[in-house]
């Protein structure tokens, strides 16, 4: 009984950490999409940036999540930037995107 106590613990540990990972992406995406929606454009490419952080390298916290960007306008011009989803202190919980474009 023990054995499968300690099985079943583990397994939802596992299923909790993967049902987190899954929603903190899911969510930021989601608040990207709709920010970009909220701005007038249409969201062309969002890449997760794992290591590179681009202009929010020293300024974001673990709990934030940073896009690299790709956007039409209104009037078809395409714009490259990056984006951080989050606040600073709530992460992900914050309903909150800022972004930098490049020139």
């Amino acid at each position: 009984m023990e054995d499968f106590l300690t099985a079943f613990a583990t397994l939802f540990f596992i299923a909790l950490v993967i049902g987190l990972i899954v929603w903190n992406f899911s969510r930021s995406r989601a608040m990207l999409e709709r920010w970009a929606t909220i701005n007038g454009y249409e969201l062309l490419q969002a890449e997760f940036s794992w290591m590179r952080f681009g202009p929010f390298f020293w300024t974001s916290s673990k709990g934030q999540q940073i896009y690299r960007i790709e956007v039409r306008t209104r009037d078809g011009q395409l714009r490259r930037g990056w984006a951080r989803c989050g606040s600073y202190w709530w992460g992900i919980f914050e309903d909150k995107v800022e972004a930098r474009w490049e020139t």
